[in-house]
């Protein structure tokens, strides 16, 4: 009687399983980049970038980045030593922060959503609006960024702007 090898033991095996793993972590909206980071952390332990970039072949200046923006997903976390080493969060939390992270983007849409029907009514009433109009919502269109400052001036040029799409429907 031969002792069997288990499955995760053949290299082949694990790299199928870490295929898998990358796959159902893009279906979670991790780039692909993001995934095999977060999968080499989670296998290797705490690392240095620079080892990250060699081990997977990613541009250093590539790897910061990605790090940094798993770490603002809550899936990553650095330590405060010198140089930097990075670990990756377990699976469950992982997921329950991309979880989360997707919800409040959700809630975020939710509350654009009435600006932005705001926006296209107003859009389709500046047909018969002159240039200088139309020149002025566009500047607006380019500042609005979602700050409360920024919205409220938004809000009050587009009153203006119904305010004269209504006189020439009139």
């Amino acid at each position: 009687m031969g002792t069997e090898q288990p499955i995760s033991h053949s290299k082949s095996n694990q790299d199928e399983l870490l295929q898998v793993l990358q796959e159902r972590l893009r279906d979670f909206g991790l780039t692909n980049n993001e995934s095999r980071i977060y999968l080499y952390l989670s296998k290797n332990g705490p690392s240095k970038a620079i080892k990250i970039s060699q081990e997977e072949g990613i541009p250093r200046t590539e790897t910061y980045h990605l790090l940094s923006t798993l770490e603002s997903k809550g899936i990553v976390i650095s330590s405060i030593q010198r140089p930097t080493r990075f670990s990756a969060v377990v699976i469950e939390q992982a997921i329950d922060a991309i979880i989360d992270n997707q919800l409040k983007k959700i809630e975020e849409l939710k509350l654009l959503k009435y600006d932005m029907t705001d926006l296209w009514n107003s859009f389709q009433k500046i047909r018969g609006l002159k240039k200088s109009d139309l020149l002025k919502f566009k500047s607006q269109m380019k500042k609005y960024n979602g700050s409360t400052k920024m919205k409220s001036s938004f809000k009050r040029n587009l009153e203006e702007l119904r305010e004269k799409s209504e006189k020439f429907e009139n």
